[in-house]
């Protein structure tokens, strides 16, 4: 983040110095580097500084699933912490080896909805619920159910997996990280 007004004075100073040279279409390039350099980060290059998250910012990378969130196209991710990743065992290291990634990428869209989602949001649907219970798609095609019990809200998949909500969300871009407390479909 400290970088962003050094790299928009030095855009800036390049594209007024094609300005002089050229007019009309330095203009256009310094509005469009003014705009790249005041863009809020993407919500991988957050999560890649978010405490307690670095797993699931590391497995956005390698799977390529980082570049959804780099558009204009909302979502929210249900983040397992790092110690939800080293409690569901990997003891060779499958999933993050390099190579293929096909394992880990279908595990990550199963903790991916679409759209900006918030725990308020979430609450807000489970109370208008007539069964305390809200179910949303994820992007793997998982049916995931949300509840509450006082002001826990769980989600649990298809396999009878759960986790609940673990602190503060992450926003970055368009979209939203809630750290959960457990992976997710680890079947």
């Amino acid at each position: 983040m400290r970088k962003a007004p050094l790299t928009l004075t030095l855009i800036s100073s390049a594209a007024l110095a094609l300005a002089a040279c050229s007019g009309h279409s330095a203009q256009v390039a310094l509005a469009a580097a003014q705009q790249a350099a005041t863009a809020p980060a993407s919500l991988p290059d957050v999560l890649d500084n978010a405490d307690g998250l670095q797993t699931v910012a590391e497995a956005l990378k390698v799977t390529g699933v980082a570049t959804a969130f780099k558009g204009r196209a909302s979502y929210t991710l249900l983040a397992p912490e790092d110690d939800a990743f080293a409690a569901a065992g990997d003891p060779d290291n499958k999933l993050m080896a390099p190579g293929d990634h096909t394992a880990l990428a279908a595990l990550i869209k199963d903790h991916i909805l679409p759209g900006r989602v918030t725990p308020r949001d979430i609450n807000a649907a489970i109370d208008a619920s007539p069964d305390g219970q809200v179910t949303m798609s994820s992007l793997g095609g998982e049916e995931l159910t949300f509840t509450r019990s006082g002001k826990t809200i769980t989600v649990t998949a298809p396999d009878g997996s759960g986790a609940q909500f673990d602190g503060e969300p992450v926003i970055g871009g368009s979209s939203i990280a809630i750290p959960i407390t457990s992976v997710l479909n680890q079947a």
